[in-house]
C-alpha cells in the first residue's frame, strides 16, 4: 500500500511538473510542519462504559508542490504524513465507574491535501487563505486501554458476527482505510527574497466519512450508533523555494 502511494504521488508531481512548466509562471516547492489538537468525533467503545474525552496532542510533516498562476491566485498540493486520534480518561465517582479508566487511540495517515490559495498584501507580507479538500489513507491504527493500570480483556462480536478482544493493541482493522474531508489554512507568507519565503498559518481539517469499518459500527451502552469523524486544529510552519519557470525557459544558454 505505501508503495503504491508513493508511486501516485511521484506520477502526479512529475504530471504536474510537466503542464505547469507549460504556462510559464512560478513552481513553488517547500517543506513545513505543524503541531496540532487532535479529535474523533464520536468513537465508540464497542459497548464498553462511555468515558470523557481528553486533550491529545498529534503533529504533520509535509513537502509541499504548487503553481502560482498569479500574484494572488496559487493551486498548492502537500504529500503529508500525520498523527491523529483520541484520548479518554475518566476518575472513579461514586454515580459512575468505580475504577479509573484510559484509552488513547493513534492514527497514523498519509494525507493529500490539494489547496487553491488566493493571497494579499505587500510584496514582502502575503496574507493567504488556502481552502480544499484532503485525502487521507490510513497506514497504522493501535490503542492502549486500561482500567485502574490493567487492560479488561473483555470481547464484543462485530457486525460479522466474528468475536474481537475491545482493548486489542492493534486495530487497524477496525478503521476505514480511506479518509476525505475539507482544509482550511489561514495565514501569511513573509518573504525572505525573492526566491525564498516562510509561511505560518492555523490550520483546520474536518474528515466527512464515518472512518469506522462497516463491521464495527457498533451500538454504544444507551443502544444507539453515531458516526465517527477525524478532526484536528494546530499551528502550520513551513519554508518554501519559487522557481520562475517563465524566466527560466527563456534564458540562452
Amino acid at each position: 500500500m505505501k508503495k503504491y502511494l508513493v508511486i501516485v504521488a511521484a506520477v502526479i508531481m512529475i504530471s504536474s511538473l510537466n503542464s505547469f512548466g507549460q504556462k510559464g509562471k512560478e513552481l513553488v516547492f517547500g517543506v513545513g510542519g505543524a503541531i496540532t489538537s487532535v479529535w474523533i468525533q464520536n468513537q465508540n467503545f464497542y459497548g464498553e462504559t462511555e468515558i470523557d474525552y481528553a486533550p491529545k496532542m498529534g503533529y504533520a510533516l509535509t513537502l509541499n508542490f504548487g503553481y502560482n498562476f498569479t500574484e494572488k491566485i496559487s493551486a498548492i498540493t502537500e504529500f503529508q504524513y500525520s498523527m491523529q486520534g483520541q484520548k479518554y480518561e475518566q476518575k472513579k465517582s461514586s454515580s459512575g465507574p468505580n475504577y479509573d479508566t484510559k484509552r488513547d487511540i493513534n492514527l497514523q495517515y498519509f494525507n493529500i491535501p490539494v489547496f487553491f490559495k488566493y493571497s494579499f498584501g505587500s510584496s514582502t507580507t502575503k496574507f493567504r487563505v488556502m481552502l480544499g479538500p484532503q485525502f487521507s489513507f490510513l497506514n497504522e491504527a493501535t490503542q492502549t486501554y486500561t482500567r485502574d493500570g490493567k487492560t479488561i480483556g473483555t470481547t464484543q462480536t462485530d457486525l460479522n458476527g466474528n468475536t474481537f478482544v475491545t482493548d486489542a493493541t492493534n486495530i487497524k482493522n477496525r478503521f476505514e482505510n480511506f479518509d476525505i474531508g475539507i482544509a482550511v489554512d489561514l495565514g501569511a507568507d513573509i518573504y525572505l527574497s525573492k526566491k525564498f519565503f516562510i509561511n505560518a498559518g492555523l490550520r483546520v481539517n474536518y474528515g466527512f466519512k464515518d472512518i469506522n469499518d462497516p463491521a464495527y459500527r457498533l451500538k454504544d451502552s444507551s443502544g444507539e450508533y453515531s458516526p465517527s469523524h477525524n478532526a484536528w486544529g494546530g499551528l502550520y510552519f513551513g519554508i518554501n523555494y519559487i522557481l520562475d519557470v517563465q524566466g527560466y525557459s527563456q534564458r540562452s544558454f
